[in-house]
C-alpha cells in the first residue's frame, strides 16, 4: 500500500515538472509570483487577520474585567466601612441661603431638568417633568452628603422605561 502511494507520488510529480518545463520562462516567473502572492494572502486573512482579532478581542476582556475588579474593590471598601459602623466623611452642610444655587447646580450636574423651583417658607420645593431614575437616585444622594433634608416627595412613573416624573420634592437645608 504504502509503495503504491508513493508511486502514485511519482507519478503525480512527474507530470508537474513536465507541465513545468513546457512553460516558457516568462511564464513560470508569472506563476511563481502568483505563488508568492498567493501564499501571503493566505498567510493575512487566513493566519495573521485572526490572530490580530483574537488579541484585540483579549484587550477588551481583559479591561473590561479590569474595571468590574475595580467595582468590586470599591464596593467592598464601602461595605467594610458600612460594616465597620465608621462614620462617612460627609462635605459641609449648606446653609439656607445657598440651597437654591446648590439645587440648580447639582441638577445640572446629573442631568436633571428642574420645572419649577419654588421657596416655601424655609423649605424649598423642586418638580421634575422627566428624570432618570439613575439620575435622580444620584441627585438625592448628593443631597444628602451635603446634609439637605429630604421632607416629602411625591413620584410618579414617567412614560418610558427608568423615567420617572417628581411631582414634589420638597427639601431644607441642613444648616442654617
Amino acid at each position: 500500500m504504502k509503495a503504491q502511494l508513493q508511486q502514485q507520488v511519482k507519478q503525480y510529480q512527474g507530470r508537474a515538472q513536465q507541465w513545468w518545463r513546457k512553460r516558457e520562462p516568462r511564464e513560470q516567473q508569472l506563476l511563481v509570483l502568483m505563488l508568492v502572492f498567493t501564499l501571503i494572502f493566505i498567510f493575512w486573512y487566513g493566519i495573521w487577520q485572526p490572530l490580530q482579532q483574537a488579541t484585540e478581542r483579549a484587550q477588551n476582556r481583559l479591561a473590561t474585567q479590569q474595571e468590574t475588579l475595580r467595582f468590586v474593590v470599591e464596593s467592598t471598601q464601602q461595605v467594610e466601612q458600612l460594616r465597620s459602623g465608621a462614620p462617612r466623611q460627609r462635605a459641609t452642610p449648606i446653609s439656607g441661603n445657598e440651597l437654591n444655587g446648590f439645587i440648580s447646580r447639582t441638577s445640572a450636574t446629573h442631568n436633571l431638568e428642574v420645572s419649577r423651583l419654588q421657596p416655601q417658607n424655609e423649605a424649598l420645593q423642586i418638580v421634575f417633568n422627566e428624570a432618570d431614575f439613575d439620575n435622580l437616585l444620584a441627585f438625592l444622594a448628593a443631597l444628602d452628603e451635603r446634609q439637605v433634608q429630604i421632607e416629602a416627595i411625591d413620584i410618579a412613573e414617567g412614560g418610558e422605561p427608568g423615567v420617572v416624573r417628581v411631582r414634589r420634592l420638597q427639601v431644607r437645608a441642613g444648616a442654617s
